[in-house]
């Protein structure tokens, strides 16, 4: 009778268990205590149970271990019969099965996953300082970065910054130091108190969050036709105030309120200077200076290239310095001086001036990622700042 009475309790005591029930404690028919289960499903001598944990990492002890087989006398009841035995080590299988252990804990997303789908351009936009390290124009001008950038100052003799919100007033040295060169030559040669800079790069260069591709390794700089005042421009005013466009209204022609020997002077200066690569410059300019300069073929005329949406600044690019071995040079200027009708007939065709508007939505643009940068450009992004480089 006895043993019939301890069997039926620890059956309900395992049909407790695999509903989540406590189930009070009973002795054997000697007075041994009958084992819990354990939330794991392994069973614990009472005296030694482990209370449910509370909500979050599993500790350790809630892993089951490895089943072993059971020793010769391991796990019996003392004074039971053989029938208690073989049901107690049933019963005692079912409770292991029927609980089943915790979830484990979701891991915690690293860093590297997060900059993950992440474009490139919000991750370098987020950096307000330059990396640490040696100044690096690194990859192409419009696929890169740039390592320890130095700031322009916002004002000097013959300059000034605009949109000095947007932070990007930073540069390869040989960028800045050829600023503060061209700015003071440029006034000579146009009668301005100086020259408006507009956008040269991020503090650690690469992409933009808006209005460029290219200005990501530090070699790149807009400067707006636009003389520079006489005075110093308050901080409002260098957000609210705007370059004029020297193209007229239907896009052939120069606007003769805006446009005056001085701009093809300011061009000219540019173009001349050894560093510079590239000068671009709407397409009606450069029929213009085309116009102006007749025959001669100068070399720097060569240079000065049209391009799409240059009608109120000039976009100075500098050559890769020799101190960046991971600057790729862009290709050489084609034979000639550009002036050629078949080279300007494109930029005044119906496809460029009056483009049909596309039938089919158009794709967004691919995102540059990160990984799609120089493998430099992440350890770049990683860097820590350079707090001393600021001069604002």
């Amino acid at each position: 009778m006895n043993s019939r009475i301890a069997t039926l309790f620890v059956l309900s005591a395992a049909m407790l268990a695999s509903l989540g029930m406590a189930a009070p404690r009973a002795a054997a028919a000697d007075g041994t205590p009958v084992p819990s289960p354990s939330t794991t499903g392994q069973l614990v001598p009472a005296a030694t149970a482990t209370p449910t944990p509370a909500v979050g990492k599993p500790p350790a002890a809630d892993v089951a271990p490895k089943t072993e087989a059971a020793k010769p006398g391991e796990g019996q009841m003392p004074n039971a019969s053989p029938a208690q035995q073989s049901t107690r080590v049933e019963l005692s299988a079912a409770v292991i099965v029927a609980v089943p252990a915790l979830p484990p804990e979701k891991p915690a997303i690293s860093e590297k996953e997060k900059d993950k789908g992440v474009p490139a351009k919000f991750l370098f936009a987020s950096k307000k300082l330059p990396s640490k390290g040696k100044s690096q124009a690194i990859g192409y001008y419009p696929r890169g970065c740039l390592q320890g950038a130095v700031e322009l100052p916002i004002d000097g003799p013959t300059w000034q910054v605009m949109r000095l919100s947007r932070n990007r007033n930073w540069g390869h040295p040989s960028l800045v130091r050829f600023l503060e060169r061209f700015s003071s030559r440029a006034a000579k040669a146009t009668g301005w108190p100086g020259i408006m800079v507009g956008d040269m790069a991020q503090p650690r260069g690469g992409p933009l969050p808006s209005d460029h591709m290219s200005h990501q390794i530090g070699l790149d700089i807009d400067i707006w036709f636009m003389p520079m005042p006489d005075r110093r421009l308050t901080r409002k005013e260098r957000e609210e105030t705007s370059a004029f466009s020297l193209v007229a209204a239907d896009k052939i022609h120069l606007n003769p309120k805006t446009w005056t020997p001085a701009e093809a002077a300011f061009i000219r200066t540019a173009a001349e200077q050894p560093a510079v690569q590239r000068v671009l410059v709407n397409a009606v300019i450069k029929k213009e200076l085309c116009r102006l300069e007749g025959k001669n073929h100068y070399s720097w005329m060569a240079k000065v290239r049209p391009w799409y949406g240059h009608d109120d600044h000039i976009h100075v690019r500098l050559k890769c310095p020799a101190d960046s071995p991971h600057c790729r040079a862009q290709p050489p200027v084609p034979g000639g001086d550009g002036c050629g009708e078949k080279e300007l007939a494109f930029w005044f065709s119906d496809k460029v001036l009056h483009p049909k508007p596309s039938k089919k939505p158009s794709k967004p643009a691919k995102q540059i990622m990160l990984a799609d940068l120089p493998t430099a450009c992440k350890a770049v992004l990683d860097a820590p700042a350079n707090t001393k480089a600021a001069l604002r």
